[in-house]
């Protein structure tokens, strides 16, 4: 399977269908195709990848079609003058299908809210005639950017800003950015909250580490690139957006990156297909894919090597819940339709813990040899359950947090290992407690 959340999807329409709601409160639409899909051809893997292609074509179709209806169409060439769409129909679609999705009516608002060209007589038609003559086209780019809000709120709110600095002159720009800069130091950081600033790690090297130098190549074209005359403005509104997220605003792996992908692909709305675009585009093509055959995990999980463990692990009588890195919690709820927690275990996790069960803990990246002759200060084992699963080993999770304050007080190299990804120590961030409180 390719993406790092495309299990959870599944995990929410099968929810959907059993119970006739959500696993975690989600307003947006998605999950019901999912479900829908799934009624259809079964709950399977294979549905899920059907659910990315489509996802895929539909971004693949809403780029054509607002290209189509802001683009003159060559003579000679017709609709292959529109161009191919950019291989980050394919990554945004199986990487992060709800953000696609709104994307798509994103990018179908913006498309309509520019002139339409005048079409030729003998490929006019009702439909584009009305469009012209009465603006039937600012009655559809409002619904588009409704049902964009409806299906995700942050691509609607993208679009906003993008209107925004779309009005603004461009003697205001360098206000704008230092403000930006200001931003991040008037607001108390906090690690819990979504608009937390990581100023440990750059945006410009953040990007790097998360998609290689195809996504590095795409930056410094959205900032750097050029397009029709007629559509300088919003390009050049776009290109100084991209600019800014070379600022740490916020956590980058989790929002800004996101944002700028669907940057790249809204400002390829406006982009003239050439011969020099059909060489920047090849060349991103190639070091995107250069990139997923060297460094596949940045683009999805070692889901192949998580179904022994997980089978054994949802096979251990007391298992009331697991606690495991957000990867393998996916699938192993999807899989196994078991409770996983992708976060330290809080208030609300252990007072919905079955009676009789006990918390466990799917180790990553620590080996068996490593959590077996580690003993505490009395020469006693730390843990007093351990059960080696390959590349996971099972713990009790008091027995694993005894361990970390112990690697803690020794000042352990594995702490780095204990403290990551691989192995969750934070509590649920609170816009994720708000979910489940209030339910946005």
């Amino acid at each position: 399977m390719f993406g790092k959340d495309i299990y959870w999807y599944g995990v929410q329409a099968i929810s959907l269908l059993e119970s006739g709601k959500l696993h975690s409160p989600d307003h947006s639409p998605v999950f019901h195709i999912v479900a829908f899909l799934f009624q259809i051809f079964g709950v399977s893997d294979e549905t899920l990848i059907v659910f990315q292609i489509l996802t895929t074509v539909w971004l693949a179709f809403s780029l054509f079609l607002a290209r189509f209806i802001t683009m003159d169409t060559q003579k000679g060439f017709r609709v292959l003058s529109l161009g191919i769409p950019s291989i980050l129909v394919f990554v945004l679609g199986f990487l992060y299908p709800k953000q696609s999705w709104a994307l798509g009516f994103l990018i179908l608002s913006v498309g309509f809210s520019f002139p339409i060209p005048t079409i030729s007589s003998s490929s006019a038609s009702f439909f584009s005639t009305s469009l012209l003559r009465f603006r039937l086209r600012w009655i559809a780019s409002a619904v588009f950017f409704l049902l964009a809000f409806w299906l995700h709120p942050m691509v609607a709110l993208l679009g906003f800003g993008v209107l925004v600095l779309y009005q603004i002159p461009e003697k205001f720009y360098p206000g704008i950015l230092f403000a930006t800069i200001l931003f991040p130091f008037l607001f108390p950081e906090d690690p819990n909250g979504r608009f937390y600033t990581d100023k440990e790690n750059f945006p410009l090297s953040a990007a790097f580490a998360l998609a290689g130098l195809g996504i590095l190549w795409d930056w410094a074209f959205l900032v750097f690139g050029s397009s029709d005359l007629k559509f300088n403005r919003i390009r050049r509104a776009l290109a100084f957006f991209g600019f800014l997220l070379l600022l740490p605003i916020f956590h980058f792996a989790d929002i800004q990156y996101r944002i700028l992908l669907s940057l790249i692909l809204l400002s390829q709305v406006f982009i003239q297909w050439n011969p020099f675009q059909i060489l920047v585009r090849t060349v991103s093509t190639g070091l995107w894919i250069f990139s997923m055959f060297t460094n596949p995990n940045q683009f999805r999980y070692s889901y192949e090597q998580m179904w022994i463990p997980g089978e054994s692990m949802a096979s251990v009588p007391n298992n009331g819940l697991l606690v495991a890195h957000h990867g393998f919690c996916e699938y192993y709820h999807f899989q196994f339709r078991k409770d996983c927690l992708s976060f330290e275990p809080d208030t609300k996790a252990i007072s919905e813990l079955p009676k009789g069960t006990e918390i466990y803990r799917a180790v990553y990246g620590i080996r068996y040899e490593n959590l077996i002759t580690s003993k505490d200060e009395n020469k006693k084992p730390i843990f007093s359950f351990i059960q080696p699963l390959g590349e996971y080993q099972l713990v009790l999770e008091e027995d694993w947090k005894r361990y970390r304050l112990w690697l803690e007080k020794r000042n352990s190299k594995l702490l780095m290992i204990a403290k990551s990804w691989k192995n969750p120590y934070k509590e649920r961030p609170n816009f994720i407690k708000r979910k489940h409180t209030n339910g946005i």
